[in-house]
């Protein structure tokens, strides 16, 4: 039996971005993409967390849910 997860901190913005992709990794660890950075150079890949502004913000349809394991 394993030990339960503690729960994901709060990235700011990023959880209510459309640009946000959470990634797991095979450790269990979560990093927050930014999508944007993809055409967007000035945008960090990887942001710092947590993201309190953005000039890239666009708020999301939906929220973002926990990636799949």
């Amino acid at each position: 039996m394993s030990a339960p997860r503690p729960p994901r901190p709060p990235v700011g913005l990023c959880d209510s971005c459309r640009h946000q992709r959470l990634v797991p990794n095979s450790r269990g660890s979560v990093f927050s993409l930014c999508e944007r950075s993809r055409t967007e150079p000035e945008f960090p890949r990887y942001p710092r967390i947590p993201v309190l502004e953005c000039r890239g913000f666009e708020p999301a349809d939906e929220p973002h849910a926990e990636p799949r394991r």
